[in-house]
């Protein structure tokens, strides 16, 4: 039999590695022992309880596929601590007469014991929950005490035998810049856009994450000057998780704060950080809806793709990603004026005016919506013939594994293809008929005729005109604007 093997640790240290080793030694025995083939085998190393484990999934979706006959694990608790995951892996199995092994007895279903498995499941999730309410308790225990049992320590720190220590390198110091900037007045998107250009590592490049941005932003400042952990206390307990088998957390309330003071050495004294929660509290304003403009949600940066910001002392957009991260981000800093703009799309619109008093324009426009009409018509008819011929493809590879002319490895292969084939062609078929639709209704291209000559005899531009017409626009670092619009497919040809 073909057969799939999952081992899994719950940590990355260098001793839970070589457990995987020594599992897949113990499985390529046991196989050869059965006369199994091993085809693949799928490693985690992170805890099943939470559902991240990415050789899991790639177990199951693998299992769906039909690409094993048997699954061979060490324990049923490597692969049976997230029931939602264990279920699904376990009606995969069932759907496609695959084989559950595992080597600590629990289940082997080839003797037809798979009864088992709910059972195993709930016990084995409750003793996670379990470990978990005891390692919480074990935490706490040791926060009452006064030391640091978070994962990470903060920007600035590390954690030596409980207790922060000061890093030995310039975090300590960019954190006493942003308190001193702050002080003087500099807000948290300015520092965050200063730190960014400086090319200063993030508390998350610090901390060595993965995906790890390089970007400061305000959020972050804000966190960093209301941590009291900068001023020598330990404040922990602030957050729970929701359940074992979830990552994400709740807020606690302050009654649950544990707090000790002066328990290490502070970067920033208590005077400049009471200070700084002062200001953070008269700065604090009610949060209200940003502002629409104009141009907002249209106007975009050709070159970092965010949207262009309205700056009111200029009456004018500015790039997003400039303004924020500066230009280590991006270099755009060319400044659209909204009045300009209207003025230029308006020019637009009463120039192509001129070309609907002739009559010969109109009906070039008329004859050539209907030859697109009927251009898709017969893309629309290629696509019903590919798919007709893919279906009959599929019955013809049956018959082939039917006669023993392919392996089921082949036909799985074959399969896989014309299916994905045929799910770009009905993708194609659906834009077709909906464009088919659209197009064919009655009065579509004189409807559309009349909606342009009304819409460019207009004398101011409003936003419901705007949006009718204009798709989006695009403003380059040398200043090109590019206004890309709605009907600009129907008019290219005239």
């Amino acid at each position: 039999m073909r057969c799939a093997v999952y081992a899994r640790v719950s940590t990355k240290f260098d001793s839970q590695k070589t457990s995987i080793g020594n599992q897949i030694d113990f499985f390529h025995h046991y196989a050869a022992q059965k006369n199994w083939e091993i085809t693949k085998i799928y490693t985690d190393e992170s805890s099943a309880t939470k559902g991240r484990g990415k050789g899991l999934k790639a177990l199951i979706e693998d299992a769906k596929k039909g690409l094993f006959d048997v699954i061979l694990a060490k324990e049923l608790s490597r692969l049976a601590r997230n029931g939602r995951l264990s279920y699904e892996l376990r009606d995969t199995c069932l759907a496609n007469k695959i084989h559950m092994v595992c080597l600590d007895h629990s289940i082997d279903t080839t003797n037809g014991d798979m009864d088992k498995f709910g059972l195993y499941t709930w016990i084995y999730e409750n003793e996670a929950a379990n470990t978990s309410r005891r390692n919480k308790q074990a935490k706490q225990a040791k926060a009452r005490r006064g030391l640091f049992v978070g994962s990470t320590a903060l920007y600035g720190y590390y954690s030596e035998n409980g207790k922060l220590q000061i890093r030995d390198d310039e975090t300590s110091n960019v954190v006493r810049r942003i308190f001193d900037c702050y002080l003087e007045g500099t807000g948290m998107d300015s520092i965050a856009k200063s730190l960014t250009a400086e090319k200063i590592p993030t508390p998350s490049q610090i901390a060595k994450k993965k995906n790890a941005s390089h970007l400061w932003h305000a959020s972050t400042i804000k966190n960093i000057l209301k941590n009291q952990h900068y001023c020598g206390d330990l404040v922990q307990n602030r957050t729970e998780t929701i359940a074992v088998t979830t990552t994400k957390r709740r807020a606690l309330g302050t009654d649950s704060l544990i707090i000790h003071q002066n328990t290490h050495e502070p970067i920033v004294s208590r005077e400049v950080f009471q200070a700084v929660q002062k200001m953070l509290q008269s700065r604090t304003r009610s949060a209200t809806a940003p502002k629409k403009h104009f141009f907002t949600n249209m106007l975009y940066c050709e070159d970092c793709k965010r949207g262009m910001w309205y700056k009111a002392n200029q009456k004018a957009y500015r790039c997003g990603g400039n303004l924020k991260y500066g230009d280590t981000y991006c270099l755009n800093r060319k400044v659209v004026r909204e009045k300009d703009l209207k003025n230029v799309i308006l020019s637009d619109l009463q120039e192509l005016s001129q070309s609907f008093h002739n009559d010969s324009f109109t009906e070039n426009l008329l004859n050539k919506a209907n030859k697109k009409l009927k251009k898709m018509q017969q893309e629309l008819i290629n696509v019903e013939h590919q798919i007709k011929e893919l279906r009959k493809r599929k019955l013809v590879y049956v018959n082939l594994y039917t006669e023993q002319a392919i392996t089921k490895e082949e036909l799985i292969e074959y399969k896989e293809l014309v299916d994905q084939e045929l799910k770009e062609l009905d993708i194609n078929r659906a834009q077709l008929d909906q464009k088919l639709t659209e197009g064919q209704s009655e009065g579509y291209t004189n409807d559309l005729v009349n909606k342009l000559k009304t819409s460019f005899l207009v004398k101011d531009l409003a936003p419901q005109t705007l949006h009718s017409l204009v798709k989006n626009i695009t403003c380059t670092t040398e200043g090109i604007i590019q206004i890309h619009y709605n009907f600009a497919d129907d008019l290219r040809e005239n």
